[in-house]
């Protein structure tokens, strides 16, 4: 049962992180069509942990595909957006989850909601 509640915190938060980082991540920016794209990204990213249900292999393996996207964005961005897309795929990339250390994925949890964070507001500004 512990293993239940700690899954769906985790899911709680992250999706909550996602959306406090999205909330305002696409502006008039001159590259608009990557800031569009990159919203894209962290909905799909929230959709699709959402998706994977209460199983953290899955929600880690969302993570790391994710972040696979994000960094493959990066390479086709310049400056500030592709910083922030660095940052983002590395936030994405780190959050590993582990069903038989609930306290290590609690923690996991805490520093990607922070780093998603970090990273939303570092693309909200490239973005502007």
């Amino acid at each position: 049962m512990v293993s239940v509640l700690t899954s769906r915190r985790v899911a709680a938060t992250v999706a909550g992180a996602v959306l406090l980082s999205l909330s305002a991540a696409c502006g008039g920016s001159a590259d608009a069509a990557m800031c569009a794209d990159a919203k894209k990204v962290m909905t799909g990213f929230q959709t699709d942990f959402a998706g994977a249900g209460l199983d953290m292999k899955k929600m880690t393996a969302v993570a790391e595909k994710y972040a696979a996207n994000s960094k493959a964005m990066a390479a086709k961005a310049d400056g500030d957006l592709a910083s922030a897309l660095n940052d983002l795929s590395a936030s994405f990339g780190a959050l590993k989850l582990d069903a038989d250390n609930p306290e290590a994925s609690a923690a996991a949890t805490q520093e990607f909601s922070k780093k998603v964070m970090e990273a939303g507001v570092k693309l909200t500004t490239a973005c502007s």
